[in-house]
């Protein structure tokens, strides 16, 4: 089963994400950690990428895809969470020619909810994971959190802004398709994570 997790920024994927890890065994992906492992890897596949980078040139469609493709093919989990992999139609369609088999689960939440949630929200410098506003380390790792420095309103509502703007058409595409899968955000940890559950089979 792959899931691909989309909403604004402050709807929970994260917590939710954390807790299909910890109690179904899925490994969670996310695109600018994967990037940050490429990086780190000094592959043909990340110098490609830099050279991109270095010449100020767009990243192309076929680099996407290879991305993509470096990142869900090498993994041995079938239960995958992609996050921030499905942004645009380039994106899509570079998944697609991967597979086609995967699920968009929407965790649906206002922009004033999210706004709220985001501006008291702490997150790990290292793993960059988020979590609830009263906790002072990572459980896992004990890294102290920190308070993002652009959780403030007018960054977070340009941030809602592009997700609205470039990413929201795309996923209501996928919806056309069959695709998705709707949760309302606007509920406890908990109760989210019973009906994630609930309408994804397990």
């Amino acid at each position: 089963m792959k899931l691909v997790f989309t909403w604004i920024q402050g709807c929970g994927k994260w917590t939710q994400a954390r807790l299909l890890v910890e109690k179904y065994g899925f490994t969670l992906l996310e695109m600018w950690q994967e990037l940050r492992k490429i990086a780190s890897s000094d592959t043909e596949l990340w110098k490609r990428v830099k050279q991109t980078i270095d010449s100020w040139a767009l990243v192309t469609p076929e680099v996407v895809w290879e991305i993509m493709n470096e990142v869900i093919t090498t993994q041995t989990n079938e239960n995958l969470i992609l996050d921030w992999f499905v942004r645009n139609e380039w994106n899509k369609k570079s998944l697609e020619e991967i597979t086609m088999d995967y699920k968009v689960v929407f965790f649906e939440l206002s922009k004033e909810k999210a706004i709220g949630r985001l501006l008291w929200r702490m997150y790990d410098p290292i793993s960059w994971e988020t979590f609830l506003s009263w906790t002072i380390v990572n459980p896992v790792t004990w890294t102290k959190l920190e308070k993002r420095k652009d959780d403030n309103e007018a960054s977070i509502l340009k941030r809602i802004d592009e997700f609205m703007n470039n990413t929201l058409p795309t996923a209501l595409k996928q919806e056309t398709e069959w695709k998705v899968i709707r949760i309302n955000a606007d509920q406890d940890v908990d109760s989210v994570f019973k009906e994630l559950v609930t309408k994804l089979w397990l």
